[in-house]
C-alpha cells in the first residue's frame, strides 16, 4: 500500500502542488489579497461608494487570477499575471476613492506616507480609541440599542450620527434635512415650524453619516435614488420619542430627511388650541350629529395631518368601525384600521376607498384628497349614512368650499353632503422664561376694543453682558418662542349657508354668507392667544397672512348648479 502511494506521488507533474516554495509563495500573494479585500469592503463604507460592485469586482477578479495562478504550467508566469490584475485593480479603486475624499483622506499619496513613516501602522484595537460618547440612546430597526462601535471608522460615522441628533434634539427641531450641494452639504432645521440653518457638513462627513441612518434603520445602503423610509427610536434621559428616517435621491446627491415625533402621537380635538366655544361645537358636531361631510383644512405645513390624526383619536374606535385611506402614513393610531394607498398599474385611490365602504365603517378620514373621483365618493357616503373626514389644502374656510366644489363638481351634492368646514393655522407660543410685558399705546388698544391698561407680552429685546456677550435664554435659545399651539376657523353649515351653496354662481356670495352667519374668523382666534399672554401680536400677524391670490378663482357656477 505504501509503495502504491509513493508511486501516484512520483506520477504527479513536477508543479505548484508539491513545491513547498511555491504554495509558500501562493499563500502569500492569496493573504495579500484577502486583506486588500477586507480594506475595500469597509473604506467603501467610509467613503460612501458603491459597496456591493466592489465587492464584486474584487472577488471576481480574485477568484480568476487564483485559477489562473493553479492552471498555468509556470508558477512565475500565473504570478506575474495574479500580482499585475490585482495590483491594477487596486490602482483604480484607490484612484475612485481619492476623488471622493479630502486630501488628508487621500490614500497611496507622499503625504500618506509621510504620515505612516511618522506614526507606523497602528493596530486599531491595539491603538488609542477616539473617545466617543452616547449622548442620545438610539433603538434600531431591529429593536436593539445602536452600541458605540469597535472600528475607528465606524465610531468616527456614530460620532457624527450623535453630534447631529443631540444638537437637534437641544434646539427642539422637528426635522432636520441635510442635503448635498458641490464639495459641502446644507444642514437645516425645521424649529417650532420655522427654518434654522446651522453649520454645513464636509462633502465625505454628509454622505457617511446619510449612510449610517439608512445601515441602523434597516434601509438598503446601496440605494441611492429611490425614496427609503424607516424608524428609529431616540432618547435622552427619560424623554422618548421616535424618529422617520426618509432617504431620496437628487441631481446633486443622496438627500437625508429626519423627522421626530413626541407628543403627537397622542393628541386629540381637546389638545389642539381650539377656543371653549369651538370645542362645544366640535363635541356636538362629533358625538351628537351622525352622517355628513367635515372639510379639514389648512395652509401647506401648517398642521393639517395632524388635525387629521386628532379627530380620528376623538372618536371611540371600540364601539364604532373606524377607518383612514392615506398616501403615506405619518403616524400609527390605536385600534383604527389605517389603509395604505400603494400605487399600481391596476389600483386607483378611489378603487381602493370603494373597497374600504363595503366594510361598512361608521367613520372614514381621507388625510389628502387629491382627484374628483375620491371627492365624490366622500360626498356620497356622507349623504349615505357615514361620517366623513376629508383633508384639503387651503387658505381659508371660503377658499376650502370654493376648491370643493371645483374638484367635485356638483353644487347640490356638495351642499347635501357638508357639515363642517374648518380651516387652521399652528403659531409659536411665547417663551414662558423670558418673555416680556408691555402696554401697546392707546390708539391700538382702541382699535382693538381693548381697555387701556391691558398688558400684553412679546419676545424680549436682545441683551448683552458686563462683556458685550449676547444672553441667551437657555430654554428658547433665543428665538423668544417655545412650541405651537392651533388657531382655528369653525364654520358649522346651517341651512341658510346649504341653500347658498346649492345656488352659488361665485365665491363671493358664500364669503357674503360666512360673514352674515357671524362665524368668528380665524385672527379672531388667533387674536383670543394674545389677550391672554400666549403669544404675540406680531407672530398672529405672521402666521394668519393670508397668501394673495395669483389670479381669480374659476367660479363654481361654472358646474352644474343641481
Amino acid at each position: 500500500m505504501l509503495l502504491e502511494f509513493h508511486g501516484l506521488l512520483a506520477a504527479l507533474p513536477d508543479g505548484v502542488y508539491v513545491n513547498p516554495y511555491k504554495l509558500l509563495g501562493m499563500t502569500a500573494m492569496f493573504s495579500l489579497w484577502a486583506l486588500y479585500a477586507q480594506w475595500v469592503d469597509k473604506d467603501t463604507i467610509r467613503v460612501n461608494t458603491f459597496r456591493i460592485l466592489w465587492n464584486l469586482i474584487t472577488l471576481s477578479l480574485g477568484a480568476v487570477t487564483l485559477a489562473t495562478l493553479l492552471l498555468v504550467p509556470d508558477f512565475l508566469i500565473g504570478a506575474l499575471i495574479y500580482g499585475l490584475a490585482n495590483l491594477v485593480l487596486g490602482i483604480v479603486y484607490v484612484v475612485h476613492r481619492n476623488g471622493l475624499v479630502p486630501d488628508e483622506d487621500k490614500v497611496c499619496t507622499p503625504q500618506h506616507f509621510q504620515r505612516l513613516m511618522k506614526e507606523g501602522f497602528r493596530s486599531k484595537k491595539g491603538g488609542p480609541k477616539k473617545e466617543v460618547k452616547e449622548r442620545v440612546r438610539v433603538t434600531g430597526a431591529g429593536k436593539k440599542v445602536v452600541q458605540i462601535p469597535e472600528d475607528d471608522v465606524e465610531r468616527e460615522h456614530y460620532r457624527l450620527m450623535q453630534d447631529l441628533l443631540f444638537d437637534a434634539l437641544w434646539r427642539r427641531a422637528q426635522t432636520v434635512e441635510v442635503a448635498p450641494s458641490g464639495q459641502a452639504a446644507r444642514v437645516a432645521y425645521q424649529v417650532d415650524g420655522l427654518p434654522v440653518d446651522r453649520d454645513p457638513f464636509e462633502r465625505a462627513d454628509a454622505d457617511a453619516v446619510i449612510t449610517y441612518f439608512k445601515k441602523i434603520a434597516g434601509l438598503n445602503v446601496e440605494e441611492k435614488r429611490k425614496p427609503q423610509v424607516g424608524k428609529l427610536m431616540v432618547a435622552v434621559g427619560e424623554n422618548k420619542m421616535d424618529l422617520v428616517v426618509r432617504t431620496d435621491g437628487s441631481t446633486a446627491g443622496e438627500k437625508l430627511h429626519l423627522r421626530f415625533i413626541s407628543f403627537e402621537k397622542s393628541l386629540k380635538v381637546k389638545d389642539l388650541g381650539f377656543t371653549s366655544e369651538q370645542e362645544a361645537q366640535l363635541t356636538d358636531l362629533m358625538h351628537n350629529r351622525g352622517k355628513g361631510l367635515v372639510l379639514l383644512s389648512a395652509p401647506a405645513a401648517s398642521g393639517l395631518t395632524t388635525l387629521v390624526y386628532s379627530f380620528a383619536r376623538s372618536h371611540d374606535a371600540f364601539l364604532m368601525n373606524i377607518q383612514m385611506l392615506e398616501y403615506r402614513r405619518d403616524l400609527d393610531i390605536e385600534n383604527i384600521t389605517q389603509n395604505l394607498f400603494v400605487p399600481a398599474d391596476d389600483k386607483t385611490f378611489s378603487g381602493e376607498l370603494q373597497k374600504m365602504l363595503r366594510t361598512d365603517p361608521d367613520i372614514i378620514l381621507v388625510p389628502e384628497v387629491r382627484d374628483k373621483q375620491t371627492a365624490v365618493m366622500c360626498c356620497e357616503a356622507a349623504n349615505h349614512k357615514q361620517k366623513v373626514y376629508a383633508g384639503l389644502n387651503a387658505a381659508s374656510t371660503s377658499d376650502a368650499i370654493g376648491k370643493w366644489m371645483r374638484v367635485v363638481g356638483d353644487n347640490a351634492t356638495v351642499s347635501k353632503a357638508l357639515a363642517a368646514v374648518l380651516n387652521g393655522r399652528l403659531i409659536r407660543k411665547l417663551c414662558s422664561e423670558c418673555k416680556q410685558a408691555y402696554r401697546p399705546d392707546a390708539a391700538t388698544l382702541k382699535k382693538m376694543n381693548m381697555p387701556a391698561d391691558k398688558i400684553f407680552y412679546r419676545p424680549p429685546e436682545p441683551q448683552v453682558d458686563k462683556h458685550g456677550n449676547p444672553i441667551i435664554c437657555q430654554n428658547c435659545q433665543g428665538s423668544g418662542y417655545f412650541g405651537r399651539v392651533g388657531v382655528y376657523e369653525v364654520l358649522i353649515v346651517d341651512d341658510a349657508l346649504r341653500a347658498v351653496l346649492r345656488a352659488a354662481r361665485s365665491i363671493t356670495e358664500i364669503e357674503a354668507q360666512i360673514a352674515k352667519s357671524g362665524s368668528a374668523g380665524l385672527q379672531t382666534a388667533a387674536l383670543q392667544k394674545v389677550y391672554d399672554g400666549t403669544t404675540s401680536i406680531q407672530e398672529v400677524l405672521r402666521a394668519t397672512r393670508t397668501p394673495e391670490r395669483p389670479a381669480p378663482p374659476a367660479p363654481p357656477a361654472a358646474v352644474k348648479a343641481g
